[in-house]
């Protein structure tokens, strides 16, 4: 299976075709590269200049909820900032396309 990586611009469920791809993955299953896409993510916005000297992270990707509009993505996971000086952590949404090779 082939697990295609996207970010958003805001929320997973706006501007889809504006969305930017982050990573392309290769396993059988969702599981088998679920570590290499929580490591992309985190990378992606660790590369990103405003978030530069923060700790990043990502949460597992999960199936997408059903209240969402987007139907392009069949995961989604949010990517975590944590500021040195902030009240509150950044939240990124991002988007996952699963496809057969």
């Amino acid at each position: 299976m082939k697990y295609i990586l996207y970010r958003s611009f805001g929320s997973i469920d706006k501007d889809v075709r504006k969305h930017e791809l982050v990573a392309v993955e290769y396993g059988k299953d969702i599981y088998e590269v679920t570590d290499a896409l929580i490591k992309a993510a985190a990378d992606d916005l660790a590369g990103m200049p405003e978030y530069e000297n923060c700790e990043t992270a990502a949460f597992a990707p999960e199936p997408v909820k059903e209240f969402r509009r987007v139907r392009k993505y069949q995961y989604e996971m949010t990517g975590i900032v944590y500021p040195k000086y902030a009240e509150k952590n950044v939240l990124i949404e991002y988007g996952i396309v699963e496809e057969s090779e």
